[in-house]
């Protein structure tokens, strides 16, 4: 299939995400929030395309950039049994009190934030100790060839999908500021893996 690249982050996720995709995004999805329980924030909700693939959380708060997406997201949790609430933010900047959440999802939103150490202290600020950061992002590739290939891409790619980057290491700016990475799953630049801060 050939796709045609927009100035929107949907151009990401109908190329990485798409129905015919190899990377299956009902599968991976499903695998980030399904088990998410308690009091959860998603972070870049989109236009909500995760929200149906909630099962256990107590409520969902999330925040997008976007107000056209946001709307959106708006409109997909309307028809859910779990509350949600939705607020146009930056993940640099989020609007909650420290402590508020029991776990943090973050989906296709560390390749193109405009600061991922900021994300991450903002993260850690909101979330309760013990909390857990769930995520499916695209990281640069442990294999050579394809680190190289996708370093090649993306200063094109960023200007046509929103400033997503196809070769972050976002494995590595999590454990630098001190985060316990669990990856669960990767193929190519696409990884689901969760981060923990460990207890003081």
């Amino acid at each position: 299939m050939i796709y045609e690249a927009t100035s929107s982050i949907e151009s990401v996720n109908e190329l990485m995400f798409s129905k015919n995709s190899i990377f299956r995004p009902a599968i991976w999805r499903a695998n980030l929030v399904e088990n998410v329980s308690g009091d959860v924030l998603e972070i870049g909700v989109g236009e909500g395309e995760n929200l149906p693939y909630y099962r256990q959380a107590r409520q969902i708060w999330a925040i997008e950039p976007d107000v056209e997406r946001a709307s959106k997201a708006r409109r997909i949790a309307e028809t859910l049994a779990i509350p949600v609430i939705i607020e146009v933010a930056p993940a640099e900047a989020l609007p909650y009190p420290a402590q508020s959440f029991d776990q943090v999802v973050a989906s296709l939103v560390f390749c193109s934030v405009a600061d991922q150490r900021q994300a991450l202290q903002e993260i850690q600020r909101v979330l309760k100790p013990g909390g857990v950061l769930h995520m499916v992002e695209h990281v640069r590739p442990n294999q050579p060839l394809l680190a190289w290939l996708f370093q090649l891409i993306t200063p094109w790619w960023r200007k046509v999908a929103f400033n997503c980057h196809l070769d972050r290491p976002t494995i590595e700016v999590l454990r630098a500021q001190g985060w316990q990475v669990i990856v669960h799953r990767r193929i190519a630049m696409v990884v689901r893996m969760s981060a923990t801060m460990p207890s003081v």
